[in-house]
């Protein structure tokens, strides 16, 4: 009888280790008034609600579709949700809970489950169906080699992050929502001898302004106009 492999790592030749990075998709529950708020005035809550349930919807579809390794949604403040449900069975992927703490703390967590049980993860924002595959795909391709990768979003964010190993510096004492999120980020990573890929720019979905212009190049975003 043959021991199983470690959960995420499979040998493939004398002393080498194959990454299987997992993707780690952030979402808020749809809930009226807790998400997407910088939509209102323009939006209702609940119009605001049902952009970001599509919104999940939509990326994760792309992630199936261009992800080739283990997908999970993470939710907050759990997944005990009926649109998380829903994936789960119809996509396949795996239901995880942020927990506690800030965003940086949450990220981290959710990066250090998934590096120890895929050998490599990246965390994706849950609201960026307009990222074409062939980003996601490159950054897989990049964590498999081992190497870090960083999708920066035109507010001083970033809409991915991607390690083969957690490094709790990276997340802690960042001003979250703040415009120098990025940059802090990399000033962390250069003083800890992290070194990023860097990932085409993307603008963020958060203001009626963001959702009109993505649309125009994401035509299913049209019917929330």
């Amino acid at each position: 009888m043959h021991a199983a492999p470690r959960p995420g790592f499979w040998r493939v030749g004398i002393g080498s280790v194959m990454r299987h990075p997992a993707l780690m998709i952030f979402a808020k529950q749809p809930i009226p008034g807790q998400v997407k708020t910088r939509l209102q005035p323009e939006f209702s809550p609940e119009k605001a609600a049902q952009v970001a349930d599509f919104l999940i919807r939509e990326t994760v579809e792309l992630a199936v579709s261009s992800w080739p390794d283990p997908i999970y949604v993470c939710g907050a403040p759990s997944a005990d949700h009926p649109l998380f449900r829903e994936l789960a069975q119809q996509f396949g992927v795996i239901l995880l809970g942020q927990g506690d703490g800030d965003l940086g703390s949450r990220m981290h967590r959710a990066l250090a489950y998934g590096i120890e049980h895929h050998g490599a993860a990246a965390v994706l924002g849950g609201d960026v169906p307009h990222c074409d595959w062939d980003i996601l795909d490159d950054a897989n391709a990049e964590l498999v080699r081992g190497r870090a990768v960083l999708g920066p979003s035109e507010d001083g964010g970033y809409y991915l992050l991607g390690l083969s190993e957690a490094r709790a510096e990276l997340f802690a004492g960042i001003p979250w929502g703040g415009p120098r999120v990025f940059d802090m980020t990399l000033e962390r990573a250069l003083k800890i001898g992290v070194e990023f890929t860097l990932l085409p720019a993307l603008r963020d979905i958060d203001t009626a302004a963001d959702l009109w212009l993505i649309a125009q190049q994401h035509p299913s975003l049209r019917r929330f106009l």
